[in-house]
């Protein structure tokens, strides 16, 4: 894998002079105030991988809004930020694929690989039988590669999530997601992996971390 490569791509796509850094992480995450991408040295991941984190977190870096995003916890401190990343993927996974559709291949190469490795754990166990947040972010990622149901009470929701365009429409589906969770008394199960979000933004809003 050429690192550099990679760095210069994130630059072009992301149209700034982006802090790029490569090292031992759990997965690939941006700082949205200090303009920090980082990357993982995944050593058997392949060319697709890497130019999918690069796409996900340039996505990061020219959509998800860093006021926003900071003064989430203080205006919707009831919301686990989880929610957030989950929905804030969808759309900038699909405002970054229409702003450049030859990285559609990619994502779709990408993902496939990742779920093929097991990386969202849906080999260990049936996607359907987990909570709805957990389906919506193996659906909105996998595209179909993993078969995912939704109830008919939770699909006006998961189409509304998928159709999300501002930042603003990220934060009123997350209040009714979470509304929704806490009205049907679903128990909020840890999540499949220590991979929950799949890549998002922030210093501390690395898949892990939101995991704990």
């Amino acid at each position: 894998m050429n690192l550099s490569a990679q760095e210069y791509l994130a630059k072009l796509l992301a149209k700034e002079n982006l802090s790029v850094q490569h090292g031992n992480y759990s997965t690939a995450s941006f700082d949205v105030e200090n303009r920090v991408l980082r990357l993982p040295l995944w050593a058997d991941k392949g060319k697709d991988v890497y130019d999918l984190l690069v796409g996900h977190e340039v996505g990061h870096a020219l959509y998800t809004p860093a006021d926003g995003w900071h003064d989430s916890e203080k205006k919707i401190k009831h919301i686990p930020r989880a929610y957030l990343n989950i929905v804030e993927d969808i759309r900038i996974e699909r405002m970054i694929q229409e702003t450049y559709p030859g990285i559609v291949r990619r994502f779709k190469l990408g993902y496939t690989k990742l779920f093929d490795d097991n990386l969202f754990g849906t080999n260990d166990r049936d996607i359907n039988e987990a909570g709805l947040m957990d389906r919506l972010n193996v659906s909105s990622k996998g595209r179909g590669y993993v078969p995912v149901e939704f109830s008919d009470e939770e699909s006006p929701l998961v189409k509304e999530a998928m159709a999300v365009k501002t930042w603003d429409d990220v934060v009123n589906v997350c209040e009714k997601l979470h509304a929704f969770v806490e009205e049907n008394a679903e128990e909020e199960t840890p999540p499949l992996t220590h991979l929950l979000e799949a890549f998002g933004p922030g210093t501390f809003a690395t898949l892990e971390e939101m995991a704990r």
